[in-house]
């Protein structure tokens, strides 16, 4: 009796930590590795050209408590309220360059997404079989 419950609770335990989405941390190219900071080049020469591309660009908006310094030209910095330039934070919008790789492997291995913001391997995840 004890150990049908223990046996059972440890299938529980472990199906309700099984992730919904597949995430992948790599993505396997032959011998080679490709891990999320890796650039868009050594992705292409390690693995190839992938099946299906899309690609979109963001605008995005970042904001700043105190001057960022360190973060470059200053010309491209806006206030929220111009006339208050003392306690208003400061924002720099950036355009982001997004592409969405699909890699199909065949029938007996998973899809492989990859997600690449201006030219850079933020996420891998795994999808559903190949065909």
């Amino acid at each position: 009796m004890k150990i049908s419950q223990f046996v059972s609770g440890i299938l529980l335990t472990i199906v309700a930590l099984a992730p919904l989405n597949s995430y992948a941390s790599s993505l396997r190219c032959g011998v080679r590795l490709i891990t999320v900071g890796d650039y868009k080049d050594r992705v292409l020469s390690e693995c190839g050209e992938p099946d299906h591309v899309q690609v979109w660009e963001e605008e995005r908006v970042y904001s700043f408590r105190h001057h960022p310094r360190y973060y470059g030209v200053y010309d491209n910095y806006e206030y929220v309220n111009p006339a208050d330039r003392a306690g208003s934070p400061y924002r720099t919008r950036k355009l982001v360059i997004v592409e969405e790789w699909t890699y199909n492997h065949g029938p007996t291995r998973f899809l492989d997404h990859l997600r690449l913001e201006n030219g850079i391997v933020r996420s891998i995840a795994s999808g559903d079989y190949g065909y």
